[in-house]
């Protein structure tokens, strides 16, 4: 079998209707309507408590929700549980880090390789030949989009995730979620914890990653100049219901994201 064929690029469109999400008598959120475009990083902010991880865990088939429907592609996804959306290639990241302490950080990041895997297991442990080319290639794969972080990975591939700086940990996050080719890609919170040079860094390597996958990215994250600098688009959620939509310039310049989400005296 020959080596895996990288799909093609510029992939998911996902089109959610009218998302309601209810905990008890409160609406997390209430009839959400989002759009990303293929090849687009999109954001989302809003206070805390406005909604923004429970859309990423809808999305991700993680938490139920009453909604019109949820089209990736084209194709209805509202239905299918989020082992079947992972297989079509949604992929995320998490605010709390859940990774494999106690593997490598090559072995991390590999995990994510598991939907793009043409061989079963038996295969795998036969070390048949055409699995091991397949698993050089995809190895092949990896390392190239590690290089995107320069030096941060790179150089400890083989060092357990465990003993890493909480900003590689982080990468090592969005390096697996990547390592799956995804057609959307979810990011929680990517700069969180980081120091503001960390985050200045992992702002400008974010588009550079997301052009490699040919993906959309959803981005949720609490500091704005990040959203600005990644992001073409802006939904802005508070109380669970959808504030305005817009470029960052435009929802930078609106009185209500101001006084709902940038604070005013």
């Amino acid at each position: 079998m020959k080596a895996p064929v990288p799909e093609p690029r510029h992939r998911g469109h996902l089109r959610v209707e009218a998302v309601t999400v209810r905990f008890g008598g409160l609406k997390a959120l209430d009839g959400i309507d989002i759009e990303l475009e293929p090849g687009i990083a999109t954001g989302v902010i809003g206070p805390n408590g406005s909604g923004k991880s429970t859309l990423l865990n809808v999305l991700s088939g993680v938490q139920p929700a009453e909604c019109t429907a949820i089209r990736l592609d084209g194709q209805r996804i509202d239905g299918l549980t989020a082992a079947a959306r992972a297989r079509l290639g949604i992929a995320r990241t998490f605010q709390a880090l859940r990774l494999f302490d106690s593997l490598s950080v090559l072995d991390n990041v590999m995990m994510g390789t598991h939907r793009l895997h043409r061989h079963g297991a038996l295969a795998a442990c036969l070390h048949l030949p055409d699995t091991r080319r397949e698993q050089r290639a995809l190895r092949d794969e990896v390392v190239e989009m590690l290089a995107v972080f320069g030096t941060r990975l790179l150089p400890r591939l083989d060092h357990q995730v465990v003993s890493l700086s909480y900003a590689n940990r982080r990468r090592v996050e969005i390096a697996r979620a990547l390592a799956a080719r995804p057609s959307v890609l979810l990011l929680d919170e990517p700069c969180a914890g980081m120091n503001p040079a960390e985050t200045e860094e992992l702002a400008e390597q974010l588009p550079r990653l997301a052009a490699m996958a040919g993906c959309s990215t959803l981005l949720v994250e609490h500091k704005m100049h990040v959203i600005s600098s990644v992001c073409r688009q802006v939904y802005v959620l508070d109380h669970g219901t959808l504030l305005m939509h817009g470029t960052p310039t435009e929802v930078q310049a609106d009185e209500r994201v101001v006084e709902a989400f940038l604070g005013v005296e």
